[in-house]
């Protein structure tokens, strides 16, 4: 077969299975997605397009229905999955910007002070570490991001840490010892 056969028959094959198993592939998704019925149709189109990128693979009748099933069903978890990270994210960030409304004036010093050794900080050293210390993320989490490894992304928070801790450090205005500060006894 040429490779214009070959296109046909899948086309073919997979107007076929979209045919006769949309409406059933629909129904699936909408009876899991109850609260969400409005991304149903989403959703569905992903399955189908999971299904043409993978035509290769997919089984023949009668088992290529219960292979569509398979990928409505991971499709299904996955879309869950990113649906309660997201909520997560804006649980963690409301969170945050309730804290740092609580935390005192964006204004003071300190907090200046901060943001502008953050911002000094290398690019990829600053994001990891606003995903992993700002927004909550877990490394593997940050990682995924990021589109690196995990063990990247730890060894960039460190150097983060570090560097922004040695700036701080020669930043800040020595402190008075606690013995200068304290009140002679009157002999």
């Amino acid at each position: 077969m040429h490779d214009a056969e070959v296109r046909s028959a899948s086309l073919e094959r997979f107007e076929v299975l979209y045919k006769s198993c949309y409406q059933a592939i629909y129904a699936y998704v909408a009876r899991r997605m109850v609260g969400s019925r409005d991304e149903v149709p989403d959703i569905v189109a992903e399955v189908f397009s999971v299904v043409w990128r993978r035509m290769g693979v997919v089984p023949c009748p009668p088992h290529d229905r219960l292979w569509l099933y398979g990928v409505a069903r991971r499709t299904v978890l996955d879309h869950q999955r990113r649906a309660a990270r997201k909520l997560r994210l804006e649980s963690r960030l409301k969170a945050n910007a309730r804290a740092e409304q609580d935390s005192g004036p964006i204004g003071d010093s300190s907090h200046l002070r901060l943001r502008s050794a953050v911002e000094r900080l290398r690019p990829l050293d600053r994001e990891a570490l606003r995903l992993v210390a700002w927004d909550g993320l877990s490394h593997a989490e940050a990682a995924e991001v990021l589109g690196c490894t995990v063990n990247a992304v730890s060894l960039r928070v460190h150097k983060a840490k570090a560097r922004l801790k040695a700036e701080l450090a020669v930043a800040e205005p020595p402190r008075p010892s606690p013995s200068a500060c304290a009140p002679q006894p009157h002999q």
